[in-house]
């Protein structure tokens, strides 16, 4: 491990980070898709000293009560849909909306349509309402306990109401082939984002990044993202790693992310964003006397 020194000696202004930004799936949840007691316990305890927590993550809003547990949720500023949209939460406050063209959207449901590959797809429109491909979609999210009837729309009213990004997710298949074709197809105003070995797709416009969402958030209260540490472990994560003052690299990230990340921590199932946030908790309370 290559753990953050706070405050570090390198740093002439000797500052520690003024906030914290986590990705979710691979970083902060363990396998089980669940936040350990102890990185629940850490990050709770920052929010009581007065450090914004922002979770940033390519998921729906929808989900996140059950991810993290209802207190986080509502605690927590959250960066949603891959950078799409935003919502601050005391101190932080504002918000944030890039959401994909409508044309752009529609297209890409067209073009992975007509795959072999018969990916899964979600056309997002806020957070909280979608549509998908696939009738079995919708039965496993009511048992997950993030939809109602009333969020599952047609592709048409999806589509009416203004989609936010599609998410494509091939249930372990290389989705590399359909990668290829949507950058080749999509206008140079959408991004077309891998994750999960390729397995896992997140088409956006590219005025929507986690960096950018987060960096309107931290404008409340006068923070810089220079001022902010942030954690991934996939290619969706890079842009806001790279653009933070200090950035970490859970250990079972994928070589891009480490190479990026300035430290390394242990993985998401060992606790690793609690290591550092452990580390974080002791250097605000060294500061605060």
């Amino acid at each position: 491990m290559n753990l953050p020194q706070f405050p570090n000696p390198s740093r002439a202004d000797g500052r520690i980070p003024r906030a914290v930004a986590l990705d979710l799936d691979g970083t902060a949840l363990n396998s089980s898709s669940r936040l350990s007691a102890r990185t629940s316990d850490s990050v709770l305890t920052l929010i009581e000293l007065g450090v914004p927590v922002i979770i940033a993550t390519a998921r729906p809003e929808r989900v996140i009560p059950v991810l993290v547990g209802p207190e986080i949720a509502a605690r927590c500023s959250v960066v949603h849909l891959s950078g799409v949209a935003a919502v601050g939460r005391h101190p932080l406050h504002g918000t944030a909306w890039n959401p994909i063209d409508p044309d752009q959207a529609r297209l890409t449901w067209e073009i992975v349509s007509t795959s072999p590959l018969a990916p899964r797809m979600t056309m997002e429109v806020d957070g909280r309402r979608f549509a998908v491909n696939h009738e079995s979609d919708a039965d496993e999210l009511w048992a997950f306990n993030t939809a109602t009837p009333d969020m599952i729309l047609t592709l048409e009213e999806a589509n009416a109401a203004g989609p936010a990004k599609v998410s494509v997710n091939g249930l372990g298949s290389d989705l590399s082939p359909i990668v290829n074709e949507l950058r080749s197809k999509l206008s140079a105003e959408t991004a077309v984002v891998p994750a999960v070995d390729n397995s896992f797709i997140n088409i956006h416009s590219v005025r929507a990044s986690k960096s950018g969402a987060t960096e309107s958030l931290l404008h409340s209260s006068g923070i810089e993202l220079a001022d902010v540490i942030s954690f991934g472990d996939d290619l969706p994560d890079v842009d806001l790693m790279l653009n933070t003052g200090w950035s970490v690299a859970v250990d079972n990230a994928i070589p891009e992310v480490k190479r990026v990340a300035r430290y390394l921590t242990a993985a998401n199932d060992d606790d690793g964003v609690a290591i550092v946030l452990e580390k974080l908790i002791e250097a605000v309370n060294a500061e605060n006397g």
